[in-house]
């Protein structure tokens, strides 16, 4: 069984679709298409069900899919382990990040390090805090930044630096115009917030408890799973949103969002960590990322504020 199959295969699994994995695998389609025959010959069953431009795993892919990331991930182990007995550091890893070290952070450290220890390849998990949490747990990552409260029995946390979690709304809103606002005031508005687990929406819920409210007390007419949606939600005028400054530096600077602020107020700042598993130990790539990612933000240039 070719690995570069099981590859392909499980990047088409996950992206449920043949010609984003070839996108990201640097393979054109047919190729795609080749690697996925020649995997359903070698196991004799069909892998993929065609719905649309879209695929799914059949229940016999599903079996497969199972195996085969822990047979990838095997490897790497190895592969990882070896390198240890080599001057020259490479290998592969994977990392998390929750929403925003992931989407606006993370990406920017990847290219610094790869600069600086160009044999290691890192692919990157963005989903939200506590799901990058439960990855670090299963196994399935090695590094993860998040910005929420940790298990601190079975998670190491190193801290990297803050955000602040700020409400946004269109420069037509009602409300934009105001210099400051109240809480009573607010009621009055319609919030896009995120989803349960967003590690954004947890830093503000705790805020609205402390000044004697439930975030059910106000008016929340959806939950999206990034904050690229909620920018977008905001600007097109659908209501309020609930948000990290390091997502909106740009379209604050430009006008084209305007913070809201509270009256009494003081700045709702949060914390991000990089986590590890207590107890496992890193393999060498991962171990040279998280002592450059702890560097990285030690340094302080790369994250400056503009506030």
């Amino acid at each position: 069984m070719d690995m570069k199959h099981l590859e392909t295969f499980c990047k088409v699994a996950e992206l449920e679709s043949f010609s984003r994995a070839g996108e990201t695998l640097y393979l054109t389609q047919p190729t795609v298409s080749g690697h996925i025959a020649l995997l359903e010959q070698t196991v004799g069953i069909k892998l993929f069900d065609r719905l649309g431009r879209g695929v799914a795993l059949t229940n016999g892919g599903q079996v497969l899919y199972r195996h085969a990331k822990e047979i990838l991930k095997l490897r790497d182990d190895a592969l990882n382990a070896i390198s240890e007995f080599s001057h020259v550091i490479k290998g592969k890893i994977t990392i998390g990040g929750s929403t925003i070290p992931g989407e606006y952070f993370l990406p920017k450290v990847m290219g610094g390090f790869h600069q600086t220890v160009p044999g290691i390849a890192i692919d990157l998990a963005i989903a939200d805090s506590q799901e990058i949490i439960d990855m670090l747990l299963a196994g399935e990552i090695e590094v993860g930044v998040v910005g929420m409260r940790f298990d601190r029995e079975r998670v190491d946390a190193y801290p990297l630096f803050h955000d602040r979690v700020i409400i946004i709304a269109s420069p037509d809103h009602p409300l934009a115009a105001q210099r400051k606002v109240s809480w009573e005031d607010l009621h009055t508005a319609s919030f896009l917030i995120r989803e349960k687990g967003s590690g954004t929406r947890k830093a503000f819920e705790g805020h609205v408890m402390a000044a004697g409210y439930r975030l059910d007390d106000f008016s929340s007419i959806g939950e999206l799973g990034s904050s690229t949606a909620i920018k977008e939600g905001v600007k097109e005028g659908i209501g309020l949103g609930i948000i990290s400054d390091l997502a909106v530096r740009e379209e604050l600077a430009q006008g084209r969002l305007r913070e809201i602020k509270i009256q009494g107020l003081t700045l709702l700042e949060r914390e991000f960590f990089a986590v590890v598993r207590t107890g496992r130990e890193l393999s060498p790539p991962a171990r040279r990322f998280l002592e450059f990612l702890i560097a990285y933000c030690a340094d302080g240039s790369h994250i400056a504020r503009d506030d």
